[in-house]
């Protein structure tokens, strides 16, 4: 069954690089129905995006959640932004942050830095330096720009405390 589902998602991505949408989102759609998270997650972006469909935030997240419900660590970051947002979803800061943990804790970069920012801000956890600090130098160390000069200005933050 699985095989079917894969091939179906690759002719996807395959319209979806030639710039066929419209095309992408039915084969998606195909290998999403029989419960494969990467379709899943692509339907998402294409909700997301507005791309080969109209733009809507909440079936974005509603296949995001499907995918990240089977592990898809971008699909998770992805959901977790969403409840962060309020996009989709009602904005639920711990439940954002939940997200951003389970994919963070995969090496997801984008997830670690918003898991870094949850903590350094109190958003959903309770606000700790110290574990915002960790969670931006590991997507600091993926190269994650916007990590590197969050762990900078908080370091700064931290020296101007003491």
């Amino acid at each position: 069954m699985f095989r079917l589902a894969e091939d179906q998602l690759n002719l996807g991505i395959e319209c979806y690089d030639k710039g066929d949408y419209k095309k992408a989102i039915e084969w998606f759609e195909k290998a999403a129905a029989q419960g494969l998270a990467e379709a899943q997650y692509k339907l998402g972006v294409c909700y997301d995006h507005g791309y080969g469909v109209e733009q809507d935030y909440a079936l974005a997240a509603e296949w995001y959640r499907k995918a990240a419900e089977q592990g898809h660590t971008d699909a998770q970051q992805n959901s977790g932004y969403r409840y962060h947002r309020g996009e989709g979803f009602r904005q639920i800061f711990e439940v954002a942050a939940e997200w951003f943990k389970k994919s963070a804790e995969q090496g997801n970069a984008k997830a670690q830095y918003d898991l870094g920012f949850c903590y350094e801000h109190g958003y959903g956890v309770l606000q700790g330096y110290a574990l915002a600090a960790e969670w931006y130098r590991k997507a600091a160390e993926q190269g994650h720009v916007e990590a590197q000069e969050r762990l900078g200005l908080l370091f700064s933050k931290l020296n101007k405390i003491k």
